[in-house]
């Protein structure tokens, strides 16, 4: 009996590590920020930063998946902390996620 409880405890154990990590996991073309009160969505493209001069800032909140951020710095994907870079004018940014840089373009049409 002893061992069926703790099979079934490391069943549960294991689902609710599965539902916790991958419930609010966000594909990259999924992922939003907001930054001067602009919406800049992910893209799969990475690349190199720059200069440290390029950085205008960090994520400082994050809502959850499926909701439009309010604030500016806030992301639908977590990583607060991560830090971003300016947009030249071109409606692009660099966001530092997991140690690479992805780009992030404003959708006009979104």
């Amino acid at each position: 009996m002893k061992k069926i409880f703790i099979f079934v405890l490391c069943i549960c154990a294991a689902a609710a590590f599965y539902f916790f990590k991958y419930q609010n996991t966000v594909n990259p073309e999924e992922r939003i920020l907001m930054i001067n009160d602009k919406l800049y969505y992910g893209t799969l493209e990475t690349g190199p930063m720059g200069d440290s001069g390029c950085v205008e800032g960090e994520i400082t909140s994050s809502v959850e998946k499926n909701k439009i951020q309010s604030e500016n710095g806030q992301s639908n994907f977590g990583n607060i902390g991560s830090y971003y870079t300016k947009d030249d004018g071109n409606g692009q940014v660099m966001v530092s996620i997991e140690d690479k840089w992805y780009w992030f373009k404003v959708n006009d049409n979104k």
